[in-house]
């Protein structure tokens, strides 16, 4: 199965050892701030951060519910082992390395703080004051 290699503005179809070294040595944590490698959209391995203070590592394998990312920061050594490793289709890229469960939280907002809230009320306001006096 074909990989891609994605950053904001880069994309390699199939991508070598080479172009992943470089991608990953390229992130910045400011505008390089990830680099994704991808089997499909819903199975991959991704590095966020800066390469200078270490990269966090996630991969997804499926679903969202089979999304875990490394406990700890790894070196840009580290991570480019990694992708190197899952480039060429070993298995062996997740060991030694301490995965938790990446959870996606959802915020929920209470009624009150929604903007939709404050213009329903805004509108209540005038509609009560024209009434009032009588436009």
């Amino acid at each position: 199965m074909a990989l891609t290699l994605n950053t904001l503005d880069q994309a390699y179809e199939e991508p070598d050892a080479a172009a992943v070294s470089k991608t990953l040595a390229g992130l910045d944590g400011k505008r390089n701030l990830v680099a994704t490698l991808a089997r499909d959209e819903s199975t991959y391995v991704q590095a966020s951060g800066s390469a200078a203070s270490g990269l966090t590592v996630t991969y997804q394998e499926g679903s969202v519910s089979n999304r875990y990312r490394s406990a700890d920061k790894l070196p840009l050594a580290r991570a480019t082992e990694v992708f190197q490793q899952y480039l060429r289709g070993e298995g062996a890229w997740r060991d030694g390395i301490r995965w938790v469960v990446d959870e996606e939280e959802a915020v929920i907002y209470p009624w009150y703080e929604s903007w939709w809230f404050y213009i329903c009320a805004l509108t209540a306001v005038i509609v009560a004051f024209v009434w009032w006096r009588g436009w």
